[in-house]
């Protein structure tokens, strides 16, 4: 029982990063979008970062429990529990990659107005600076291996994740808090 429950709160923490990951993108794309929002959606993005991969792990919790409850949960023989998991965290993966590519169309469109000064090249540096901050922001690599069985690709997707998933945090904090002046 204990080795299950350390395994759902595992999948648990994965899932809340994946839809942490689509908060952030969400609340960046609002901020850009909507310039002037009395409302900042506090309670909104709180639901989704905990409240969704709270109901897909009680999902989960329950399909193993009834469809294939051996072990410790750590296998997979039959697909079906373990899509519980993986679809929200696809659909997230996949939203927040659509985000990120609206969030460089706006970025472009604000870049090539005649407000901002500069010569083309300056405005592209920019650009790339910005789609360059913005990747590990939005977890962006993990679009990469997301529909790709994981039988298929396990040993170049661990070697993947684990260089760049790893260092994700680091590289916000660095990113986004150290290196900013404001904070």
């Amino acid at each position: 029982v204990g080795c299950k429950a350390i395994l759902v709160f595992f999948q648990y923490g994965v899932m809340a990063n994946f839809y942490w990951l689509l908060v952030e993108g969400l609340y960046l794309h609002i901020l850009l979008v909507l310039i002037f929002s009395p409302n900042r959606h506090f309670t909104i993005y709180l639901l989704i970062g905990w409240g969704i991969p709270t109901i897909f792990i009680i999902t989960w919790t329950v399909t193993r429990i009834i469809l294939e409850d051996t072990g410790c949960w750590d296998t997979n023989e039959h697909g079906g529990p373990w899509w519980v998991i993986q679809i929200p965290i696809l659909i997230s993966i996949i939203v927040n990659f659509i985000l990120f590519i609206s969030i460089i169309r706006i970025l472009l469109q604000k870049l090539r107005s005649p407000d901002v000064g500069g010569n083309a090249q300056s405005q592209y540096k920019r650009l790339a600076k910005s789609t360059l901050l913005l990747i590990p922001l939005f977890g962006v690599h993990y679009t990469v291996f997301a529909l790709f069985p994981d039988r298929s690709s396990n040993n170049y997707k661990i070697i993947f994740e684990l260089c760049l998933g790893s260092f994700q945090g680091l590289i916000v904090a660095v990113l986004y808090c150290f290196l900013n002046s404001e904070v």
